[in-house]
């Protein structure tokens, strides 16, 4: 009974980290095109220190987003994607 006591709050603590897959990451550019709308981003993360890249190794990428999304967020704002 003690170990469960113990096991339980592990477990509860190990599902409940684990469950949040989003990717997030820094608006650095909006746009649109063709009427959609995008957030260029730059993924948290995503820096190594691998000298021969010159981007740093930062992950970019664009999310479509609606037009409300669109208007609630500024450059450099954190955006998640679910």
């Amino acid at each position: 009974m003690k170990a469960l006591k113990f096991l339980f709050p592990l477990l509860f603590f190990l599902f409940i980290s684990c469950g949040d897959d989003r990717n997030c990451g820094e608006i650095v550019q909006k746009f649109t095109e063709n009427g959609k709308y995008y957030f260029a981003m730059i993924a948290f993360g995503g820096s190594s220190s691998n000298s021969d890249d010159p981007s740093g190794g930062d992950v970019f990428g664009d999310a479509e987003v609606t037009l409300k999304v669109y208007n609630s967020f500024n450059i450099g704002d954190e955006y998640c994607v679910n």
